[in-house]
């Protein structure tokens, strides 16, 4: 008898830098909506625990070069952050947008912030964009025993992928995240 050996495709390695541990939390959750979609990624993921956007940036540089040189290259890499003290960072002469380019790293903004994004997972409320404070309060108002952060877990039990991508109709840098791992299309 010949054995024959079976090639397992290599899953694609995606770099992710999120600002805190509930944008963690989102990546593992976008991370199980991969694997229930049957899409092929590996999300290498580090947590900067804040700072100003381009302090978030920085460490994800360095995280991004040193992964890349004890693990190999990445398909693709992104940091998520808020996008709510941005104006700030950038007339206080923190933009992170130019750390970032210089290793193709794509800055995703969550609008406006992590609360934010989450409210608009919520039917009927994609269209929304409040400001953070306002966020905060809506999101209260729609989980009441929301508390953070949320686990992966408990984003996955709160929603479906179908909400993510009724938000991304309206949310263009949630569906370039969604463009990047295949989760757009419907299976």
């Amino acid at each position: 008898m010949v054995r024959r050996h079976i090639r397992v495709p290599r899953r694609k390695r995606i770099f992710v830098c999120s600002e805190g541990q509930s944008e963690r939390s989102f990546a593992r959750w976008l991370k199980i909506l991969c694997d229930e979609q049957g899409v092929n990624f590996y999300l290498d993921i580090t947590v900067s625990n804040g700072g100003d956007s381009l302090a978030i940036t920085e460490h994800a540089v360095y995280e991004y070069c040193r992964r890349t040189q004890t693990r190999g290259k990445f398909s693709s890499g992104l940091i998520l952050l808020d996008s709510d003290r941005l104006q700030q960072d950038i007339q206080s002469g923190r933009d992170p947008e130019p750390k970032a380019n210089s290793e193709n790293l794509k800055l995703v903004y969550l609008k406006p912030n992590f609360e934010g994004l989450l409210s608009r997972l919520h039917t009927g409320r994609e269209k929304q964009f409040p400001t953070a404070d306002e966020a905060k309060r809506n999101l209260q108002k729609l989980w009441q025993n929301y508390r953070k952060p949320p686990s992966a877990e408990e984003l996955h039990r709160r929603f479906r992928i179908e909400d993510v991508r009724r938000a991304a109709l309206h949310d263009t840098n949630l569906r370039w995240i969604l463009e990047k791992l295949g989760l757009l299309d419907s299976k």
